[in-house]
């Protein structure tokens, strides 16, 4: 079975990589859609913090496959107010 890696990347860090082993490719993106999900579940204020997260997904052989961005953006009506 195939091994894939997971890499989440901020601004301000690049968290450790996390493999599996997982059927093909269409697996590691469903993986991969999962994993950011739950990161931004259990670390949504940082989000504001960093404002733009990536998860990429990379073979055995460290060849980036596919490449998940998450970005956060204030609109005007709130940076105005400082908020």
């Amino acid at each position: 079975m195939p091994f894939y890696n997971f890499q989440v990347r901020t601004p301000t860090h690049v968290m450790l990589t996390q493999g599996a082993e997982l059927p093909d490719s269409t697996a590691a993106r469903v993986e991969a859609a999962k994993r950011i999900g739950e990161l931004l579940t259990e670390h949504a204020h940082q989000l504001w913090v960093d404002e733009d997260w990536q998860i990429d997904v990379t073979d055995q052989r460290g060849l980036i496959l596919y490449v998940i961005y998450v970005t956060a953006n204030r609109s005007p009506a709130t940076t105005a107010r400082g908020r």
